[in-house]
C-alpha cells in the first residue's frame, strides 16, 4: 500500500520508511500528563476502544521530555 508521508508529501511504502530512533508519524496526538494511573501501558482493549471512538487504529507510543 502507497502512502504520502505529511512530512515532505513523497509517496513510498510504510515498510521503506527508515527511522534513526523509535519515532512514529501522526496527524494528531492524544496525551496525557501527570495521569495517576498504577500502569502505564494501555492495554490492548483499552486501545481498541480508543481506535473505535476515533475511527481508525491506535499505537501508543511513550515519550519524556
Amino acid at each position: 500500500m502507497n502512502v504520502v508521508v505529511p512530512c515532505c508529501g513523497t509517496t513510498l511504502t510504510l515498510p521503506e520508511l527508515r527511522f534513526e530512533a523509535t519515532v512514529g508519524f501522526a496527524r494528531f496526538e492524544v496525551s496525557a500528563m501527570n495521569w495517576s494511573r498504577s500502569a502505564w501501558e494501555l492495554c490492548d482493549e483499552e486501545l481498541a476502544a480508543a481506535g473505535d471512538i476515533l475511527g481508525h487504529p491506535v499505537t501508543q507510543i511513550h515519550t519524556q521530555y
